[in-house]
């Protein structure tokens, strides 16, 4: 049963959802490569400008990474919204659709591929595939229809750049920014119950996060993404932004 599960996850259907928590890497590793697994890693704080307010946890991160700083993640993370400030149920699940952590459930995988690697900056490419189950209310038959799935798959650059690395006096501070391309996708029946039918079964837009992140525990991330092929006049045209903050819980 366990397997039919995770071949439904990850072959049946992709999501995409930007990644966030990159590790910032200087200089060689000694070991060939390493595997780690973390749970209720980081707690996350998030507003956009659809005024939905969410809370977000990263339930287990299983990380494999190589001396050749090839980094690849399969996270898990679980959002809830506890206020929508717009009463347009269209914006506000779209607001979960482009949150990059959004969904009652997002199981993804993200690889990240070394371009350029120095002391204090460092080049990648990201690729990200997922699935996410999004909690929402449909226009159409709002009684029977509350959730469904969303899938996508992106690809982005990413740039990190250590601003402060002071290990005697416990402190550090990266910036970093991530470029994307995306494609999402859903069921033709979701598109036409929960968007009206303005939002394409298979759409694409793009995205651009940025953010510091100040001790490797404390991370202020600022995001914009947009969907590019909707009805023309539709309000889901609209590039959404939010602002995230997010705290390491566990070390």
């Amino acid at each position: 049963m366990l397997k039919k599960v995770i071949f439904f996850l990850f072959v049946n259907q992709f999501i995409f959802s930007q990644q966030l928590d990159f590790d910032f890497y200087i200089g060689e590793r000694k070991e060939t490569k390493t595997f780690s697994f973390k749970y209720i890693q980081q707690g996350i704080l998030n507003l956009d400008s659809n005024m939905n307010i969410s809370a977000t946890i990263e339930a287990f991160k299983l990380s494999y990474k190589t001396k050749k700083s090839f980094n690849s993640y399969l996270t898990l993370f679980s959002t809830r919204t506890f206020f929508s400030g717009k009463k347009d149920d269209k914006l506000n699940t779209l607001s979960s659709v482009l949150n990059p952590f959004g969904g009652r459930f997002n199981l993804n995988i993200h690889s990240l591929i070394p371009i350029k690697v120095k002391e204090d900056l460092n080049l990648s490419l990201g690729v990200k595939i997922g699935k996410k189950l999004i909690e929402a209310q449909a226009i159409y038959f709002p009684l029977d229809n509350k959730a469904f799935f969303e899938n996508y798959i992106n690809i982005g650059s990413l740039i990190q750049k250590k601003i402060i690395d002071d290990p005697l006096n416990n402190t550090s501070l990266f910036f970093w920014s991530y470029t994307n391309l995306f494609l999402t996708k859903s069921l033709k029946k979701n598109r036409e119950i929960f968007f009206d039918n303005e939002l394409n079964s298979l759409s694409k837009g793009y995205g651009l996060e940025m953010g510091v992140q100040y001790n490797k525990s404390f991370k202020i991330m600022f995001i914009g993404n947009k969907i590019l092929d909707t009805m023309k006049n539709s309000k889901l045209r609209k590039i959404i932004f939010q602002l995230s903050i997010s705290y390491k819980l566990l070390k």
